[in-house]
């Protein structure tokens, strides 16, 4: 079995094609995708967007591309969500070294 570990499927670009796209992802193999919340408001995003998909799993996490979209207030709601319904990893919390400053 396939896991993609990081497809971004909640994601508006999907929209159009959010069904095709994980049709081929599962007529290709692949029995696992992670969906990773990049803000705290995005993670609420993939539970809902990805419920009629029964191979995705959600990830919480704040990506440090968008931290100044996030507060120190948000931690302990995130920390709430990952003590009530562990997801299967915690991310997306790159590290994206291409971007100065980061």
């Amino acid at each position: 079995m396939l896991i993609d570990t990081h497809c971004h499927l909640d994601a508006a670009e999907f929209d159009a094609d959010r069904d095709a796209v994980y049709a081929a992802a599962m007529a290709a193999g692949v029995g696992r995708i992670v969906v990773p919340g990049v803000t705290v408001n995005r993670n609420f995003r993939p539970k809902s967007t990805i419920a009629d998909y029964p191979a995705c799993v959600e990830a919480y996490g704040i990506h440090p591309l968008y931290v100044d979209q996030s507060s120190l207030e948000d931690l302990p709601r995130l920390r709430g969500w990952l003590q009530q319904a562990p997801p299967v990893a915690v991310g997306e919390i790159g590290l994206d070294f291409y971007v100065a400053g980061l």
